[in-house]
């Protein structure tokens, strides 16, 4: 084996950081659903629960594979072609699944906040709530299947590099790289982006216009639940959107022209190993306020009974 250099160890244990506070948010975030039979039952929790579930499977393959990569020094865990087919196939499948997942459900908010009515029967949940995941898994796994592992065009693998090389012949095919990089990323990003914008003002002139404080605490809990995941997955996914489009319009290595190896690899992992904490975040700040608004109904109302009963006597 290799002896590491500065910046392979700095890879190697900053990739370990974040996914062990990854899984422990991811954990405890399951947790909750699990118990929490009010929480597991709502719609709107299903497509962050979603989320989760598919960053504790990229953790214990593809963050996993690249750890005991990096302490190698570059070889992949099993150096066989099959191995890193596997391995190209779900990561980029799943992390495009993230994206996509978090655009419906930047979609879907709308309806379960504005338009209830239109989901409320089981062939409703089934269409609208049930079916476009399934549709996304199912149209990013075939997608990546024919493309990287029966492409039109040749693989080449380096066993010695990290990923297997990382370079998928399909890359050099116009067509299909335009359409994985529009359809595939900077579609679901764009949505993310419209919807939840469009989220946030339609939040803000309902309360100002129906002046509920109950209906508008409930609105604001499920939007801003989704926003802070989004603006995270945005803050963090732009530049590497930026940089993979100007990569391909001029057909230069972004390593290169921005920064090199560390940001890249930084800015791909901390995308999905992020997102756990985020949602971890609010349902502890959630609780918070839960606490704060029951606690002074408990304790000053038998203090004021046990008074009274004190004056009749």
């Amino acid at each position: 084996m290799d002896t590491p250099d500065l910046s392979t160890t700095l890879q190697f244990w900053l990739l370990l950081t974040f996914a062990v506070l990854s899984l422990i948010c991811s954990t405890f975030t399951i947790y909750c659903f699990l118990s929490n039979r009010k929480m597991r039952h709502g719609l709107h929790n299903h497509s962050i629960l979603f989320l989760i579930i598919t960053n504790v499977i990229l953790i214990f393959t593809d963050v996993l594979w690249m750890l005991i990569s990096l302490y190698q020094v570059g070889p992949p865990p099993i150096p066989t072609t099959s191995f890193c087919l596997t391995w190209w196939v779900i990561d980029d499948s799943l992390y495009n699944i993230q994206a996509f997942i978090l655009a419906w459900a930047s979609i879907e908010r709308h309806l379960l906040i504005f338009h209830s009515r239109y989901i409320t029967t089981q062939k409703q949940k089934f269409l609208l709530h049930y079916l476009p995941p399934l549709i996304i898994i199912i149209y990013l796994f075939s997608f990546h299947i024919h493309v990287l592992v029966f492409p039109s065009c040749e693989n080449s693998f380096d066993f010695t590099d990290l990923q297997c090389g990382s370079s998928p012949c399909y890359v050099a095919v116009n067509f299909i790289t335009i359409w994985d990089t529009i359809v595939n990323n900077v579609l679901p990003t764009l949505i993310i982006v419209t919807f939840n914008v469009a989220l946030l003002y339609r939040i803000i002139r309902q309360k100002k216009r129906l002046r509920q404080p109950i209906q508008w605490r409930k609105h604001r809990r499920m939007s801003m639940q989704l926003i802070s995941v989004s603006a995270v997955y945005v803050f963090l996914h732009l530049p590497m959107i930026i940089i993979t489009f100007i990569q391909m319009v001029q057909g230069k290595d972004p390593s290169v022209d921005f920064g090199g190896q560390m940001y890249v690899f930084i800015a791909t992992y901390s995308v999905t190993l992020s997102l756990p904490v985020v949602v971890c975040v609010n349902f502890l700040s959630l609780d918070k306020h839960r606490h704060v608004r029951i606690s002074p109904t408990a304790t000053v109302v038998p203090v004021k009974k046990w008074t009274e009963k004190r004056v009749e006597r």
